[in-house]
């Protein structure tokens, strides 16, 4: 029951209908600096409560023309519920008992000690009528604060889940059933292990449990609609014990840009490479023809000079490498299909010339027509023989291309020392820019690091994207 707040002097209203023992209550009441109202009957304390309220009711069990239950409920149908202790006299205890079932917080007997008893009665009644009140804010704030905590969730624009770490689903939003095509109760019924998408399984399983207790972390992954179609999203989730909660944002919008500048890029840097090869590139060679034709005849016409010619024939044959360097560090991958497996054959044979013996195999042809994702998977190729090269003190490199019917499959995997231990799941800037080409593409990279034995890095890509 929630009691009105106290206020700062503390009202009590006394109805009994033995004048003398009224008088005598309300002045021992008093002389503990409450302020006392006294009736002696109910009718009058109803009539009364028509302008005034109380914070205790003090109330005879029999009084003459109304009982005190009555009155409580005569109260309590007006919207008046009120703390009250019941008066009683000698054999009415049995009685008074059953009144405190029904509300009362205490009885008191009408007997030789009644009057010394009263005040701690009183007090002990005040004191809880003050908890209550005080546990009924605590509930109505925690209740406000759970409905505010509902209405931001429900009304956020980002999906939100909360499951048990078995998967098993506790609570979701209505934006989460709009991103994934299901009525509330139908996700309820799910487990976020169970949701289908290019190898979700495996990367929420591995988040999760990397995940500590009262820890945050965030990965990207790739879930199906109702319908089929397979979005891109970014799942940011924080540990609560043996449960997990989070948001689900559609990053499919922004992935499909970044793929589309991407492209342009390609392309751009494609189109500066070859007029760097077939422009800047063949002019050069013609000035060094001619240079190196000047020098010869300065030779036998002017010796004196020859040698500077033949210096500057020296230079223009070193800016022509430098050139080429350049044209094919823009464009590494040739435009023909085949052109990734020619490109990682090089980039092993470049890394062996570095000192570090690389070993790379592609069973059969693997043929890959999109430009973009040849030269993600040669990206992360790279990145990833870079980082042997500079931190794993690895003594040899496998560089592997397979096609695996369903997906194709870049393997790059060392011998070294292994990945060291981070406290953030997600690793080095090199880690997650590979981990960013892959979701680019629509695959799943994963990274098996084993000390003293050597890093695994695998970039699966689903043929269908």
């Amino acid at each position: 029951m929630t009691y009105p707040t106290l206020q700062p002097l503390p009202r009590l209203l006394v109805a009994d209908d033995d004048e003398g023992l009224l008088f005598l209550m309300i002045d021992a009441l008093r002389r503990e600096g409450w302020e006392v109202e006294g009736f002696a009957s109910g009718k009058e304390a109803i009539e009364w409560f028509g302008n005034h309220t109380a914070d205790l009711l003090l109330l005879d069990l029999k009084l003459a023309d109304l009982g005190a239950l009555q009155l409580v409920d005569c109260l309590r149908e007006r919207g008046r519920h009120l703390p009250f202790i019941i008066v009683t006299g000698h054999g009415d205890e049995r009685t008074a008992v059953e009144a405190m079932k029904q509300g009362a917080l205490d009885y008191i007997m009408k007997d030789a000690g009644m009057l010394e008893l009263l005040p701690g009665i009183v007090r002990r009644a005040l004191s809880v009528v003050d908890q209550e009140r005080r546990l009924a804010e605590a509930k109505v704030t925690i209740q406000k604060r759970e409905e505010r905590h509902e209405h931001v969730i429900q009304s956020a624009l980002d999906g939100f889940l909360r499951f048990e770490s078995s998967g098993r689903l506790l609570e979701v939003n209505q934006a989460l059933c709009r991103l994934l095509g299901y009525q509330q109760e139908e996700l309820l019924q799910k487990n976020v292990f169970d949701a289908h998408g290019v190898a979700f399984r495996e990367e929420m399983r591995n988040h999760v449990d990397r995940l500590e207790k009262h820890d945050a972390g965030r990965c990207s992954t790739r879930l199906l609609r109702r319908d089929g179609v397979e979005i891109e999203v970014e799942i940011s989730l924080r540990r609560e014990g043996d449960e997990l909660f989070g948001f689900v944002h559609d990053i499919s919008t922004q992935l499909r840009l970044e793929r589309e500048l991407q492209q342009i890029t390609l392309e751009e840097r494609r189109r500066v490479g070859r007029e760097l090869h077939d422009g800047l590139g063949q002019q050069l060679t013609a000035i060094e023809l001619m240079t190196h034709t000047l020098a010869r005849e300065l030779k036998s016409l002017a010796p004196v000079h020859a040698k500077a010619a033949f210096e500057i024939t020296n230079y223009i044959r070193k800016s022509i490498t430098q050139t080429r360097e350049l044209a094919h560090g823009m464009l590494p991958i040739s435009a023909d299909s085949g052109g990734l497996m020619n490109a990682l054959q090089e980039l092993a044979r470049m890394t062996a010339l570095a000192g570090l013996p690389c070993e790379f195999q592609c069973g059969q042809p693997v043929e890959i027509e999109d430009g973009a994702v040849a030269s993600h998977l040669y990206r992360i190729a790279q990145e990833a023989i870079t980082n042997a090269l500079k931190h794993s003190g690895a003594k040899r490199i496998l560089l592997q291309l397979e096609d695996q019917g369903g997906a194709l499959e870049l393997t790059v995997q060392d011998d070294g020392r292994g990945l060291p231990r981070r406290k953030t799941p997600t690793g080095g800037m090199g880690l997650q820019v590979m981990q960013h080409r892959a979701r680019l593409m629509g695959g799943h990279l994963a990274i098996e690091s084993t000390a003293s034995k050597g890093v695994r890095i695998a970039c699966s890509l689903p043929k269908k994207s």
